[in-house]
């Protein structure tokens, strides 16, 4: 199901190309994430305040010593013979109405289509307790999938014309809304309505909200984790401090560090494997690649395709080995480690 919304989302049009001769400032490209804005760093003429030629220091410094009827004579003179600036950019109300049809018909689909129908039940699942399914990774899953839905449809509102709060508050109805009804899709099915699997679908679309608005995307982040298997047991999520952005935030240098995550992980061994093995609940302490700060520092961003595809897989996914931490076993009451998490 989220890699289906996760594909809808690569069909969006690419952005509007900058303007040669007018541009705000460079933090306002649509085509990098909250936390590329903020580390991103362009050429010295991409960051100007006015049309045409951007001014040197000098100039600047002429025109403040100015009086103030020169500077207006200045301003007027230049509004009288540069180009009027570009209209605001209309949101394509359109496609922003396709995109929560869209999601939620491939969700239904996903259950409606792919399992054998019952009477609609509600199915009582736990959160993460020992003697849970899944021993709550499943709990752990449906939180992060459903932080990046909100945030990367969120991504693509913005890119198709919405303010930031409009397309931020989009990314959450849709997630929720999608999250709401593959839970009434599975209601038909054997799995059963969950209320617990609803719940941290909403939990996981409010987060990403929360680092919209409060702009610590830059800072934090979710990633998810889908190592091919019928189970969980070598699905590890993290939540991620980057060190990148912390470094930003207090003006130092990291040099290579800045291509790190500290990380806080959940995952579980040994549930509904066979044959049998021990199982566990480990939360961990972890320090791994941030992919998303290699792909900006290589100046991959989201204005290409394929480059928009990168960053949807490296900004949001936990890779095996890429990672190395400690993990403590909730179950027994033992560390394991150090490990990359996945298969050991």
């Amino acid at each position: 199901m989220l890699l289906a919304l996760l594909l809808l989302l690569l069909t969006v049009p690419e952005p509007l190309a900058a303007q040669d001769n007018f541009r705000l400032i460079a933090v306002d490209d649509l085509s990098l994430t909250p936390p590329e804005r903020t580390i991103s760093k362009r050429p010295s003429s991409e960051y100007r305040l006015l049309l045409g030629d951007p001014l040197d220091f000098e100039t600047w410094t002429a025109v403040a010593e100015r009086p103030n009827r020169d500077i207006f004579r200045i301003a007027q003179t230049d509004a009288e013979s540069s180009p009027p600036a570009e209209e605001a950019r209309k949101p394509n109300r359109l496609f922003g109405s396709l995109i929560p049809v869209a999601s939620l018909a491939v969700v239904a689909a996903n259950s409606l289509i792919g399992y054998s129908h019952r009477d609609f039940h509600v199915h009582t699942e736990g959160w993460f307790g020992e003697h849970t399914r899944d021993g709550g990774a499943d709990k752990a899953s449906h939180f992060a999938d459903y932080y990046i839905v909100a945030k990367e449809i969120a991504f693509v509102y913005e890119k198709i014309g919405y303010s930031t709060n409009e397309a931020r508050w989009w990314g959450f109805g849709v997630a929720v809304s999608t999250g709401l009804a593959n839970e009434v899709a599975d209601g038909f099915t054997r799995h059963g309505f969950s209320w617990e699997d609803f719940a941290m679908d909403t939990l996981g679309a409010g987060t990403a909200v929360l680092l919209s608005a409060t702009r610590t995307e830059d800072l934090f982040g979710i990633r998810t984790s889908h190592v091919p298997s019928d189970t969980y047991t070598h699905d590890v999520y993290a939540a991620d401090l980057k060190l990148s952005g912390l470094a930003n935030r207090l003006g130092v240098n990291l040099g290579p560090l800045r291509w790190l995550n500290f990380s806080f992980t959940y995952g579980t061994k040994g549930y509904r494997v066979t044959p049998p093995i021990e199982e566990q609940r480990q939360i961990g302490l972890e320090i791994g690649l941030n992919l998303q700060q290699i792909l900006n520092d290589l100046r991959v961003t989201r204005s290409t395709w394929w480059g928009y595809a990168l960053h949807m897989v490296g900004d949001n996914v936990r890779f095996p080995y890429l990672a190395v931490g400690m993990r403590y076993d909730l179950n027994h009451g033992k560390w394991h480690g150090p490990n990359a998490g996945n298969f050991d």
